[in-house]
């Protein structure tokens, strides 16, 4: 009984220490990656040939399936236009679907 006694403080402390990244990894993480928001900008940018002043992404929704991100091309065709675009992308960076949207 005595081993038991040592052991349980132990596993306790470990169990806590464990619980973020089992919940972490439980629920997927919150926000989209890195590489889905680059793959993003990427795709719009070579719409226009590469030649886009300024891409940013201007709001991200993250979902488990693909996520939303939203981009601005800033200095297209030439000018001071700035196009809006919604791209669906997996989180691994892949895009399923790149549309302009119109405000």
């Amino acid at each position: 009984m005595t081993q038991a006694y040592r052991i349980a403080p132990f596993a306790a402390a470990l169990a806590l220490a464990l619980a973020p990244a089992a919940q972490a990894a439980k629920h997927g993480s919150s926000e989209v990656s890195g590489n889905a928001k680059t793959a993003c900008m990427s795709a719009v940018n070579a719409n226009y040939g590469g030649k886009v002043k300024s891409v940013k992404v201007t709001h991200s929704d993250f979902s488990q399936a693909n996520s939303t991100v939203m981009v601005s091309a800033i200095g297209v065709r030439g000018g001071a236009t700035t196009e809006h675009w919604k791209c669906l992308v997996s989180n691994d960076g892949t895009v399923q679907e790149l549309s302009v949207v119109t405000h």
